[in-house]
Parts: structure tokens; sequence; C-alpha cells
């Protein structure tokens, strides 16, 4: 046979299924798990099964698509933090065998995860501008009670202590209230730590709060129902004047979020809200939405020179790019800071 015969493509091909059919190939896939985007999973996993030479037939692919779908399902269910997991295995002159399946992490575990495997200060140095802002329009830092709800390492609840507000800090992971009362104790300062979940049980709080603050917090809620219960609580435990503050991310106007890109943003702490939704959550409490701003904006313009941004994810973050791989003036949510004012008498 001449080289040119050799060399032609049909034989070239041949001895490509050979070579295929001598190959052997094992591997993991590994996806955060978002039902709304199984078309995306379905087409990775054949491509990657397709190049170690066994590429799947319709029939496969929709099997495939079955198993993944089972376990979307699963994982979401368990927690917004979960992985789909696709292990193969393809010996040489044999079909590809696969099995997935999935893992996660509560909301506790994987902030602790961050406590072990990134660099402090973990959410930066400075309290937020816009919580620092809100705080110095009372008269009497002592008299002001603050509630900071979901507290971290205390970036906010030790700096209002030191103006001189008595704190109550509410933090779920034990590691970060573990690092709040440490530093208040070594400042002496009036802060007291209350750990676990906030919304299981109110029993420990005041309701004199003069100012009750969510920093990066509504971004890791699930449902609408948590977002109502921010504000049940700031009803009952505001003093009437008192101020609650928050950031959330929220759809810009003419964008309505579709199931895909609310679990993918509850996967990479950006879950979305739209005006609807904040509207309806507050209805028929005795809270008046008195500010609305952007937190790149507000942080960026009045945040101490140097401080910005807060961390090197940050302005990324705020700006909903971890979500949508867009330019910032082209993503469609934002991070804004809401403030609500309570009229009335206190609740009973």
């Amino acid at each position: 046979m001449s080289n040119r015969h050799q060399g032609s493509s049909p034989l070239r091909e041949s001895m490509t299924r050979r070579l295929y059919r001598r190959t052997g190939a094992s591997g993991r896939i590994e996806f955060p798990a978002i039902p709304g985007m199984i078309d995306d999973y379905v087409t990775i996993c054949g491509s990657v099964f397709a190049d170690v030479g066994r590429e799947f037939t319709a029939d496969e692919l929709s099997h495939l698509r079955s198993v993944l779908q089972q376990q979307l399902s699963a994982a979401y269910a368990s927690s917004p933090r979960s992985t789909i997991v696709v292990t193969y295995n393809a010996p040489p002159a044999s079909i590809l065998n696969y099995e997935v399946n999935f893992e996660w992490l509560t909301l506790e575990q994987a902030y602790e995860n961050w406590v072990s495997t990134r660099e402090p200060p973990l959410f930066g140095t400075e309290p937020d501008a816009r919580v620092v802002a809100a705080a110095a329009e009372a008269d009497d830092a002592t008299v002001h009670p603050v509630l900071d709800i979901g507290a971290g390492t205390g970036r906010n609840a030790l700096a209002l202590a030191r103006r001189g507000h008595p704190v109550d800090a509410v933090e779920l992971t034990p590691k970060f209230a573990e690092t709040i009362a440490s530093d208040a104790g070594r400042e002496s300062l009036a802060v007291r730590v209350i750990s676990g979940d906030v919304f299981a049980s109110t029993q420990e709080l005041r309701r004199d709060y003069g100012l009750i603050l969510l920093s990066e917090v509504i971004s890791d809620f699930r449902t609408t129902q948590q977002l109502r219960q921010v504000f049940e609580l700031a009803a009952a435990c505001l003093a009437p004047g008192g101020q609650l503050v928050f950031n959330a991310f929220i759809a810009k106007p003419g964008y309505q979020p579709d199931a895909a890109a609310r679990e993918l943003g509850q996967q990479f702490y950006t879950s979305i809200f739209t005006e609807d939704e904040m509207s309806i959550a507050a209805l028929d409490l005795p809270l008046r939405l008195e500010s609305d701003d952007s937190v790149y904006d507000y942080e960026k313009t009045h945040l101490p020179q140097g401080a910005w941004p807060q961390t090197s994810w940050y302005e990324q973050w705020v700006s909903g790019q971890d979500v949508f791989d867009v330019p910032r003036d082209q993503s469609p949510i934002e991070l804004r800071w809401r403030a609500y004012r309570k009229w009335g008498v206190p609740a009973i």
C-alpha cells in the first residue's frame, strides 16, 4: 500500500477508531447543582465522553439526562451549596460506565470552609459605609441599641460598639461567633453574641433596637418567606423611628430572573429578588422604605480612602458578575442597600 493511500482520510479515521478502542479513560466531573441548567450538563458530559472515544447515542444521552435530573433535584433540595459529581470509567475495548452522585454543605459548613481555606480578612476590615451612616443618625449611641444579624467576623458589630452602641451580634457560624466574642472581650466592648438562627426564636432579642442590620446575609436566602421573616422581625423588634438596613441583590427594571438564574445565584451567594417580591414581603407592616442605593456606588464613594473594594472579590460580586459573565453595566442585577423606617407604636 502506498503512502498516499495510508494518509487518506477514510483510512486515517479507521485507525483512529481502532486507537480509541484500545484506549482507556477515567475521570471526574464536578458541577454546582443547578437543576435549571441540566441541558448544559448533558452537553458537557456528552462532549467529554465523545472526547475519550465513547460518543453517546441519543437514547444514551436521554438516559444520562434522566439520571442527572434525579440527582440535581435531590442535591438542590438538600442545599444550595451542593455539587453534582460524575465519575466515569472506560477500560480499553469496553463501553463507558458512569455514576452520578451529589455532595453538599450546610451554610454553616460552607462558611467554616471559608475560615479554613481563605486568607483573612474574609469580608474586609472596614465597616460598611451605609451602616455607619445609619448609626450616625443617633444623637446618643449609648441609648441606640443595634442588632447585627449575620454578623460574620464582627466587622460592623465591633465598629458600632466602639462608637458606644450596645450591640447584639447574631451569628450562625460557630467560629465566627467565637471570633466576635473574643475580639469584643479583648476591647471590653458592649457586644452580646448570640450564636444560632435568629429566625428560629426571637426570645433573646430586645424590642427597642434603633437599628437592625443585615449585611451580606439576604444574599444567602432561598425563599421570599425568609425575606418576609426579616421584615416581621424588624416590625417586632425595632423601636418606633428605628431603621432596618440591609443589602440584597435586586433585579433591574425589565429583567425577570428564571429558575436557572435564581439557582445559580444561590450557589454563588447571590440570591436574587425582584421589586415586587420586596414589596410583597413588607406588605401590611409598619415599615416605610426610605432609601434605595447601589452598594457599588455608595460604598465606593463613602468608604475611607484606600478601603475600596472591601476584598478582592467584592467589586465583581456586588455587581452580579459572579452569576452573569458580562461587563458590570450589562448585569441584570446588582446589590442594593435598602433602608426602612418603623412608624407607629411598638409591637406587643
